[in-house]
């Protein structure tokens, strides 16, 4: 019995002692910029209190470009292996891939460094939406492992909140009198 409880105690002991190592491991992966876009013919970008938003011109089942810095702010190098779903898709805007600068879709960022990706999204749904209604696509869930072992899931906000307007009936093509709703 005495074994056993020396067993129990040393596996609690253990526990404890992971809980901050895995806490130390965590995540600490953030977006920087600078920012460009790619896929569409007007773009701006604008302060409003807080938050910075880059407001893109739809261009239906045309294929957006966001390129903006990974920095991996951690202690321990990180492979990047894709795009997570989002628990919230943007209407307007399907997040298609995340890639670095050599177009590769799984790729490492060392301990402080940083990392400039394009994150390619299909600009596709007006017709589901009234000619005034809009789309914010605020960050990106990515698939990550650390040494190769420990896989996780990471929510990193993007640098700007992108936002897209759907477009009016005529920039629209398979929008119908039924297909979108009033307003």
């Amino acid at each position: 019995m005495r074994k056993l409880l020396v067993i129990v105690l040393v596996a609690v002991v253990l526990a404890i002692g992971a809980v901050p190592a895995y806490a130390a491991l965590s995540e600490s992966l953030s977006s920087d910029g600078p920012t460009s876009v790619d896929g569409t013919s007007a773009t701006a970008v604008f302060e409003v209190g807080d938050r910075r938003i880059r407001e893109v011109r739809y261009v239906d089942r045309a294929t957006l470009t966001y390129s903006f810095t990974l920095v991996n702010d951690g202690r321990l190098p990180l492979t990047v292996e894709g795009l997570a779903p989002l628990p919230r898709k943007p209407t307007l805007l399907a997040y298609q891939k995340l890639e670095d600068a050599n177009g590769d879709a799984e790729f490492t960022i060392g301990v402080g460094d940083r990392t400039v990706v394009r994150l390619s999204m299909l600009m596709t749904a007006c017709e589901r939406l009234s000619a005034r209604a809009g789309s914010f696509a605020t960050e990106v869930r990515l698939r990550i492992s650390r040494l190769g072992v420990i896989d996780k899931v990471v929510k990193v906000e993007l640098p700007e909140e992108i936002h897209t307007g759907s477009a009016r009936e005529a920039l629209c093509p398979r929008s119908t009198s039924e297909s979108r709703p009033p307003g």
